[in-house]
């Protein structure tokens, strides 16, 4: 689409070519598909600079618009996206089924093997606050290949450790690389699948976040017993070995900015001002410095955890449902093998309870997304919260079935069935909240969802470190009844956000700008819109003039 327009941004974009007079207005009829000619006044060394851009963007139809990838390639890259999200989500589980054969090996104490968990959490927490910059940068594919590749290599340093601090600092490397699985594979969802067709996706992803901690139970309580914990490590090592060239060909760039801003980068190589002006991204203008981008990055989410109401109170929602998924994971050997009696390999069989709670809270999502594409045009954003006001309290539900059943007079089936209740809810809460924070902030969105992320990991890794403590202080009973409470308070949260959501957001800084962002785009958009139909028109008008001339 051609059109021509006249702009003005702030200092932050330098061309790369001297603008001289304005391009000549046939330049515009031999512009690449997708690229827009306009005016535009932009600043040099503090110096104003008017001078005539050719804004690089998608043709109409194009494939390298990620909207627009064949389905045969999005579906590839959304399985190696959640592919890494399950790894990652595996590798929780697996190691806590080590621990037996860790602490005879190393001499660690329980809480220095429960220590591994929490810090793996933390590294989940702390670098996603560093991460938009840098997949900015690097985009999307370069990103998870240098985060896939730092995890495998992390699983052969902890295979080898000699020593329990080799251990632990393996953990949190391994949480901060395996963060990508978990905070960028909503973002590559959001890049190559339009909103109504995210469900689907978002679902999948929530559903390999936790069915991979029960798969990694159900599978490594074997290894454990026949082979030992390094041996856990091994076939992690392994599979990862296998997974790295297959990022490597099949992930693709997925965000726009970032694949604009390289055509227009080597449209600039090729061209410089030969076409009568300068080939430029419109993110380019805008385009903050790495070091300032990072500070943003690490300032912006703790900003919306302080002054967001939205983002805070689902984070804490979350956090605490992840706490009580953690305290799961690191918990119910504990109590199976001290209430009923399990082995290693019994207490293994328990996670499966997960996977089918996982299942669950997949398949239901199906149904809250039926329900958003009849409500969505009526509620907006806010039918995307029906499955977390059942979920919540379901989730309540489920504690209190788990914790009054995880008694001896009890069998273990009714405990195994409350597992199953709190992660299907685990499950429709988290992927609902995530798409529905995405919505709300639009590009603000990583930033919300990465505070959403540090609240969440930084909780649950906290769990960890005081799970067996509280069990056995306050018994299984009485300490999965209080996650439960304070699960009870917290389930008003999607109501108070469906009922006032509405009015919550008007008072936010960050929704304020999004609505302008959005009206200035389509403002945009329209004028572009009028200028094409008014060119094609007056060719039109000339074709048929020069049809009857030639009459």
């Amino acid at each position: 689409m051609t059109s021509i327009d006249t702009e003005e941004s702030g200092p932050s974009a330098t061309p790369t070519a001297t603008l001289s007079s304005p391009a000549p207005a046939a330049c515009a009829a031999q512009l690449s598909p997708g690229c827009v000619l306009s005016t535009h006044t932009f600043y040099v060394d503090g110096e104003a600079r008017t001078g005539p851009v050719i804004w690089v963007g998608f043709a109409p139809r194009s494939r390298e618009n990620p909207f627009l990838f064949p389905t045969a390639r999005k579906v590839a890259i959304t399985a190696v996206a959640v592919f890494f999200t399950f790894i990652t989500a595996f590798t929780t589980s697996a190691y806590e089924m080590g621990e037996t054969s860790m602490c005879a090996e190393l001499g660690c104490t329980r809480l220095q093997v429960e220590a591994g968990l929490g810090l793996y959490c933390w590294g989940f927490a702390m670098f996603p606050l560093v991460l938009a910059p840098i997949s900015e940068e690097l985009g999307r594919r370069w990103t998870y290949a240098a985060a896939v590749v730092v995890y495998w290599l992390l699983h052969l340093m902890m295979t080898l450790g000699k020593n329990t601090g080799t251990v632990l600092v393996c953990r949190f490397l391994l949480g901060a690389s395996g963060s990508i699985g978990a905070t960028l594979v909503g973002g590559t969802i959001a890049d190559i699948y339009v909103p109504e067709k995210r469900g689907v996706p978002m679902a999948l992803f929530g559903l390999c976040a936790v069915i991979g901690t029960g798969l990694g139970g159900v599978t490594m309580c074997w290894v454990e017993v026949a082979l030992g914990w390094r041996w856990i490590q091994w076939i992690q090592f392994i599979v990862l070995g296998a997974f790295v060239p297959i990022v490597l060909v099949v992930m693709r760039e997925t965000r726009a900015t970032v694949v604009l801003r390289r055509k227009a980068a080597a449209l600039r190589r090729a061209r410089g001002a030969q076409d009568g002006a300068v080939y430029m991204a419109r993110s380019e203008v805008d385009k903050e410095a790495f070091w300032s981008a990072m500070r943003t990055s690490l300032f912006r989410p703790l900003l919306f955890l302080a002054t967001e109401p939205v983002v805070l109170f689902f984070s804490l929602w979350i956090a605490i449902g992840w706490g009580v998924l953690y305290t799961q994971i690191g918990g119910l050997p504990y109590i199976f093998q001290n209430v009923y009696g399990f082995n290693t390999t019994q207490v293994g069989s328990v996670y499966a309870a997960i996977c089918i709670g996982s299942l669950l809270g997949f398949c239901a999502n199906f149904v809250q997304e039926r329900v958003y594409v009849r409500q969505a045009p009526s509620h907006g954003v806010e039918a995307r919260l029906y499955a977390p006001m059942v979920a919540g309290i379901t989730f309540a539900v489920g504690c209190f079935v788990f914790g009054f059943t995880s008694a001896p007079p009890v069998s273990w089936v009714a405990p195994c069935v409350g597992i199953v209740i709190i992660i299907a809810s685990i499950i429709l809460i988290y992927t609902c909240a995530f798409t529905f924070l995405a919505q709300c902030y639009g590009p603000y969105a990583s930033s919300a969802i990465a505070g959403q992320s540090f609240l969440r990991n930084m909780l649950a890794g906290s769990f960890c470190f005081f799970t067996t403590q509280a069990y056995e202080n306050l018994t299984p009973r009485w300490a999965i009844f209080l996650f439960g409470c304070i699960a009870a308070l917290l389930a008003v949260v999607p109501f108070v956000a469906y009922y006032k959501g509405p009015a919550i957001r008007a008072r936010s800084k960050y929704s304020k700008l999004l609505m302008d962002a959005e009206r200035k785009e389509v403002e945009r958009d329209e004028r572009d819109e009028r200028e094409l139909e008014a060119r094609t028109e007056g060719a039109h008008e000339k074709r048929d003039s020069d049809a009857s001339a030639s009459e």
